[in-house]
């Protein structure tokens, strides 16, 4: 009880401290309230929900941010339990509050398998936009993340990075992502190949080099239509220039669809964070699926 009213009250707290993102809020609020009743009688979009599957630390949250100012399209609230939520799987009481009749936007990092991608199906989604990001900066982003936000200790992948040296922490995190994404990513093409035209997937590296055409793609794949003003305004608006820790502080009273945890967006930056025996445990562990991926020819990368 002392927990959950501490909670409130930080909650209150950073309410009355930062008056500007609960304007924000209650503005993203109202405004979904009037489309929700516009949308009983007008049908604007063909497909119900966007609905985003994003590989850990590939910019999930970017294209979530991006999707998020398509008019109509809305955050909402998708209860789940605990141990559901936590290993990346889906319930039918995600979908609770997700009215049938208006525009949603899902951020999730769903695990492909037949029954999470039944119950999304029969919940609606009908199409699934997947990310994915080289491997080796997927490590040492997930390292960054973990040492500023420690996950708690009934986590699976609970770890004390702050306590162990850094080249050990980065092979930790290297076991990590070969034990958990590379099957993760290699479901999602299964799922692909089996589903005709539905799964996108949007590559990391493309959409930071160039989101304009990336986000046309997502628009493309969902059937909307907006106008080229409005594309530059958004990807203008969701390049991410805040820190880290900024920007996950605002999220606790932002809208989900607005509030980012985006870091810095950049491609490469295993090399010089990688030592030379990262090299070798990233290319036990990690070297074929780079290859499969088209992030390498072969194994002969070097820092």
């Amino acid at each position: 009880m002392r927990n959950i009213s501490t909670k409130i009250i930080n909650r209150i707290l950073k309410i009355v401290l930062n008056p500007k993102l609960t304007l924000i809020f209650i503005s993203y609020e109202i405004k979904k309230i009037f489309y929700d009743m516009l949308f009983i009688f007008i049908k604007k979009y063909k497909f119900k929900i966007i609905f985003l599957a994003g590989m850990p630390m590939s910019a999930t949250t970017k294209v979530k941010n991006m999707c998020g100012m398509i008019p109509g399209y809305f955050t909402r609230y998708s209860p789940m339990p605990y141990n559901i939520r936590i290993n990346q799987n889906i319930s039918n009481s995600a979908f609770n509050y997700t009215p049938s009749w208006s525009y949603t936007l899902f951020k999730t990092h769903l695990n492909p398998s037949l029954e999470n991608i039944d119950i999304i199906k029969k919940n609606g989604v009908e199409k699934v936009i997947v990310t994915y990001r080289d491997l080796r900066d997927v490590v040492v982003a997930r390292y960054h993340r973990l040492l500023k936000f420690p996950k708690k200790r009934n986590d699976p992948n609970f770890s004390e990075y702050n306590l162990i040296k850094k080249s050990d922490a980065i092979n930790d995190s290297i076991e990590v992502v070969s034990r958990d994404y590379i099957n993760w990513i290699n479901g999602w093409f299964e799922i692909a190949n089996n589903e005709n035209d539905f799964v996108l997937f949007i590559k990391f590296e493309d959409l930071i080099i160039n989101p304009k055409e990336e986000f046309k793609k997502i628009l493309h794949f969902y059937e909307i239509d907006l106008n080229e003003k409005f594309i530059e305004k958004i990807c203008k608006n969701t390049e991410g220039n805040k820190d880290m820790i900024t920007n996950l502080n605002e999220s606790r009273i932002l809208p989900w669809a607005l509030s980012s945890n985006f870091r810095s967006g950049k491609i490469g930056n295993w090399r010089s964070e990688f030592t030379e025996e990262n090299l070798i445990h990233a290319k036990k562990l990690l070297g074929e699926s780079l290859i499969k991926l088209k992030y390498e020819n072969s194994l002969n990368w070097k820092l």
